[in-house]
């Protein structure tokens, strides 16, 4: 044994660089089929199926090492020999099963790794985005100046019961806010609830000056919806609409199902400029729904702005009737 040591070594290394040759093969095969794109159930189950074929190609080169073994250890006629013994063919199938299955274990478990960490970090991400468009929401409607002109243009003494409703609105919309915390997806009813309080609030600051018009096709109340969307969408408009225009300014919410796709259409309309430059916040707020539309529904959803026709802001946004691709973390 000790003196046919370099022979061992020889024919072992050949035979792992033939074993490395076929995982890199597989490795390739399986990352033009997209297997690792797969439910790990289906994973599991193809891998398995395919291990069988591995370890009989591995069989395949030991057996064409025969030579290579019989020129090192000066013996003749292996070809026959390894004939005449078909156990060791069995023997070499059951350690190639073992070598590739390990080498495939280790593979796939580092790959489910990395895939939980990657969901991990994108989880938390669209939690952050999500608090910046919450926190967005409740900057704007605590601040000063929008509490003043809510609560304070004479409801107070004029008319008790529209003050009371305003504060219930109030207190209905920052209810709605802090509870979006842990909901990967929201009914598109229920933000359309909280969206229509705030509606009424600023028709209380706009009073004359702002018209709302809303055409929502029932079926998509129960849509699956990012919390505060529609909220960003429709406050964008209000800031970058009446805010600016001293004069009539009109809104309109248009919800419907797309009858070639069956995405979710929602489209948020209001007199005005499109304008990107640095005096309206470089669009954060749109950029940040964008974000998290993608992150929950992937390449499927799309958040759309235009100015057509000129004098009229139109941003439209097409959510995907599925489940979210990664779920928040609690807060």
């Amino acid at each position: 044994m000790e003196g046919h040591l370099f022979e061992y070594l020889v024919c072992n290394t050949v035979l792992a660089g033939c074993g490395l040759f076929i995982t890199h093969l597989f490795r390739g095969f399986m990352a033009k089929r997209r297997w690792l794109a797969l439910p790990p159930a289906v994973l599991i189950v193809r891998v398995a199926l395919a291990l069988p074929f591995l370890a009989l190609i591995y069989v395949g080169c030991v057996y064409l090492t025969a030579p290579l073994y019989s020129y090192l250890f000066q013996r003749t006629g292996l070809f026959d020999f390894i004939n005449q013994h078909l156990v060791y063919l069995l023997f070499d199938f059951v350690d190639g099963l073992f070598k590739f299955g390990s080498w495939v274990s280790i593979y796939i478990g580092f790959h489910f790794l990395k895939e939980s960490r990657r969901s991990e970090r994108e989880s938390w991400r669209l939690a952050a985005a999500l608090s910046r468009a919450r926190l967005d929401a409740v900057r704007a409607q605590v601040n000063p100046h929008f509490l003043f002109n809510a609560l304070n243009r004479g409801l107070i003494g004029e008319s008790p019961p529209r003050a009371e409703d305003a504060v219930s609105r109030l207190a209905s919309i920052l209810r709605y806010s802090l509870s979006t915390d842990a909901n990967a997806t929201v009914p598109f009813g229920t933000e359309l609830n909280a969206v229509t309080d705030y509606l009424e609030l600023e028709l209380l600051r706009f009073e004359d000056r702002l018209i709302v018009h809303k055409q929502i096709q029932p079926e998509v109340l129960d849509r699956p919806i990012p919390p505060m969307l529609l909220q960003t969408l429709v406050e964008n408009a209000v800031k970058y609409g009446a805010s600016q225009n001293p004069g009539i300014s009109e809104l309109s919410i248009f919800a419907a199902i797309d009858r070639v796709d069956g995405r979710l259409c929602i489209r948020v309309d209001n007199t005005g400029h499109l304008r990107m430059d640095a005096s309206c916040s470089k669009g954060t707020g749109l950029r940040n729904a964008r974000e998290r539309l993608h992150r929950l529904f992937g390449n499927d959803a799309e958040l759309k702005i235009a100015e057509d026709p000129p004098g009229l802001v139109s941003v439209a946004v097409f959510v995907p009737n599925r489940q979210p691709i990664v779920a928040l973390p609690g807060l």
